[in-house]
Parts: C-alpha cells; structure tokens; sequence
C-alpha cells in the first residue's frame, strides 16, 4: 500500500498537493477499514471530511469526524485497535494520543516517518496527522443515508444526509470558540447549492451547546449570520484555508462582499 501510495504522488507537483493526497489516501483507508470492520452501523460521517468525499468538496481537510448515531456494542478502544492493526497489515507504522473529553472521543493516528519515507520531508521522525473524533452524544434531529464512494478504494459510509450536514456547518461557523477558515468556506458551498437547512437538527444543537431554548428559523439564522460576517476577520479566514483549496485562486473570493451577497442570494429563494 505504501508503495501505491508513492505511486500516486508522483502525478502532483507541489509538496503542499503531495500532503494533501497524502492524508487524504490514508483517510480513505481508515474509512475502508472502519466500513468493513462494520463500525457504520453505529457511526455516521460528517464535516468537511464527509463533503469532500461525497460531494467532490474542491478542498483537502484534515480530521475524519462522526456522529455516534447508535451507541450499542460500540467500543472506541477496539475499534483503534483494530484500525491499527489492518494500518500495519498495509504497511504502515502507526501510534495514538487518545483524548480525555467524556462527550468527545477522539484520537490522533500519527503515521511515523512516512512524511520522510514519501520525500516530503527531510526529517526522518516527522509524522503525518489524521485526527479522529467522534462526538458521543449528538444532538437529535438528523438524517442520515448510505453512501458508495469510489475513490483510491471503494467503501460505503454513513453519513449526514446534505440539509443535516449544512445545519452541523452553521452551528459551527457560529458558534465555534475560534474562527476555522474552513468553516467559512464550506459556508460558501452550501449557499451557493441553495441547500436547505434542517433548522430542527440545528435547534437542538443549538440547545445543547448555548443552552438557547428558543428555535432556529430563517430570519433568525440569517440574522446571525450577517452578523457574524462583518465582523469576521477575511484576511484570518483566506490565510486559513489556503493551503487546503484545490484551486488556491478561489481565496480572492473570501471577502464580507462576496459572503454578504451570497448570503442574500442564499435566503431569497422561496
């Protein structure tokens, strides 16, 4: 595996591109492995991640998030256990740092010295990230359905159906402690598809993070997210996501005007 994966870099120029496949081959592997372990029956796919795969998102990410949508006979540890074990098994040489939160279960898989080993890098002990987080009590109100992706592998996920994905994006753009750039620009992909929004998904999620009991509806999201717009910092957002865009010219659109346009474009549909 390590030797296709090699391969396959030999077709992108830049060293930023090569990481990017890089990671994401190997996240492809990890969803394989989890799909054929058959950890899908309690794990639904979300974020940035589950977009790019699905839906040709025109960025790389770097986590692999889920939802654990049914929690019986689930057990994080083994399922490590056994991603380590079939990781080794293609060649791979890996290591953990598991978290500590109670209602987030999450784990950094560190692929040692593959970054030196692929000539992406000069220092032999350099590590290639994927981190992997599962949130262990998902608020209510999602839809999810099951997803054939043909990539580097084939494997099926479940996952967030759109309007329940869109609805976890915008609880993140905000509320999130900090700005992710991209957050922002997956803000932009949404509206720029007119999904809809599953506002019940959102009401609880709200809830359960800002304790607000009141629901989200359209004026209301709107509202916040003008607000949240202007004041956001763009050159912050631009420098963020940069890295991560397959076509590095789509930053010249990270500005308040073209988000402010997109955003009353968005909620003038009917």
């Amino acid at each position: 595996m390590r030797e296709l994966l090699r391969q396959k870099l030999a077709t992108f120029g830049s060293r930023e591109d090569k990481l990017n496949f890089a990671r994401e081959f190997l996240q492809e592997l990890i969803l394989q492995i989890i799909d054929r372990k058959g950890y899908f029956k309690n794990l639904a796919f979300v974020g940035g991640t589950a977009l790019r795969m699905i839906y040709d998102l025109p960025r790389f990410s770097e986590d692999l998030d889920f939802s654990l949508v049914n929690a019986k006979d689930f057990n994080f540890e083994r399922m490590l256990a056994e991603l380590r074990k079939e990781l080794e098994i293609s060649g791979f040489a890996v290591e953990e740092a598991l978290g500590k939160e109670k209602t987030v279960q999450s784990d950094f898989i560190k692929f040692k010295g593959l970054p030196y080993d692929l000539g992406l890098s000069e220092h032999k002990n350099e590590k290639l990230f994927i981190k992997l987080e599962i949130d262990a009590v998902p608020p209510p109100g999602f839809f999810s359905e099951i997803v054939m992706i043909n990539k580097n592998f084939l494997f099926k996920v479940r996952s967030y159906e759109l309007p329940s994905l869109f609805a976890g994006k915008l609880h993140a753009v905000l509320f999130r402690k900090y700005t992710k750039g991209r957050d922002y620009y997956d803000l932009l992909w949404f509206m720029t598809r007119k999904t809809p929004v599953n506002y019940e998904l959102l009401t609880h999620a709200t809830a359960q993070t800002e304790k607000e009991a009141s629901p989200m509806n359209r004026e209301t999201l709107k509202r916040l997210l003008a607000a949240k717009i202007d004041h956001v910092d763009f050159r912050h957002i631009r420098n963020g996501v940069q890295p991560f865009l397959v076509d590095k010219e789509e930053s010249a659109y990270f500005s308040k005007q073209y988000f402010l346009a997109a955003l009353e474009h968005y909620f003038s549909q009917k």
